[in-house]
């Protein structure tokens, strides 16, 4: 405090001499008493001050993109974003302290999700294989449920298809065959991949939509994908299809995560999550709620 703008007059200088203008020795160990006590009122102040106005961290928030994908990830009529992918999502965030923020984006490609994935538009991609060759770029949680593929028919009776056992079969009897768009349809598939393909036996399609239109047009008597998916485009079709004796496989697929926004400490969080949650029976619930074994 500068004594020059002092209002009380017995501390403002004077005549007297340089002396006479100090306060005496008691009354200076006095101010200065008021003086400690004032600060540290006013410390005890900003600081209640601050506890008062400081909030807690804000949760860590996941971007996940709503995709029409029944039944795995679809918005319903009231708005909620819906399915199996969804509900797991939900889950394995709550537990690693996450909130989900769904975004809304067009329908695109399957492989296009990987490119928007790196240039920070969202942060997953669900039922992911884990690519060592991917690592730089993106990283993988621990598995959080299994992709299911089948070969089914049309209930309608084919008689070519009654004595089919095997992909080798297809080969024998030149029977043509529809397939998902995507690698890793299971081993024994992917096997006979290269021969089928040679002997213009596969017939590709991009969404489980697609080829369930493609089967009722008769591209081919048969199809191979998502079980879950092709159930639920057939229904919606009103198709009934039959599952073939051969060609099902359930492989364990991941998260895949975006190294932009998260990071190692991110992925151990959402790993323990998914252990957590796993050995308590609520993902297999989950699961098992929404059709899948």
């Amino acid at each position: 405090m500068n004594n020059n703008t002092e209002t009380d007059g017995s501390l403002a200088p004077s005549s007297r001499g340089p002396d006479s203008a100090r306060p005496s020795r008691a009354r200076r160990a006095l101010i200065g008493a008021a003086a400690l006590g004032l600060a540290g009122l006013g410390g005890m102040s900003a600081s209640g001050a601050r506890g008062a106005t400081h909030a807690a961290p804000a949760a860590r928030v996941i971007r996940a993109l709503i995709e029409s994908w029944p039944p795995y990830l679809y918005r319903d009529a009231d708005g909620t974003v819906r399915g199996l992918d969804a509900a797991l999502l939900e889950a394995i965030a709550r537990q690693a302290g996450y909130t989900v923020t769904w975004i809304e984006a067009p329908p695109q490609w399957r492989k296009r999700r990987y490119r928007e994935l790196l240039a920070d538009q969202f942060d997953v991609i669900f039922s992911a294989t884990p690519s060592p060759d991917l690592s730089k770029s993106v990283m993988y949680t621990r598995s959080y449920r299994n992709e299911v593929m089948m070969v089914a028919a049309p209930a309608r009776h084919d008689a070519q298809l009654d004595s089919l056992r095997g992909f080798e079969d297809l080969l024998a009897h030149r029977v043509r065959l529809l397939h998902v768009e995507s690698k890793g349809l299971g081993a024994d598939f992917e096997a006979h991949r290269a021969r089928l393909d040679a002997a213009g036996l596969l017939i590709p399609y991009p969404t489980s939509r697609q080829g369930i239109d493609m089967l009722r047009l008769g591209r081919a008597p048969l199809i191979l994908g998502d079980a879950l998916d092709l159930q639920t485009q057939a229904r919606l079709s009103s198709l009934r299809l039959i599952r073939q004796p051969y060609g099902y496989s359930a492989q364990p697929v991941s998260l895949m995560l975006s190294r932009r926004r998260l990071d190692e400490a991110d992925l151990a969080r959402l790993d323990q999550a998914i252990y957590t949650l796993e050995q308590r029976g609520t993902l297999g619930a989950i699961r098992k709620q929404h059709g899948l074994p």
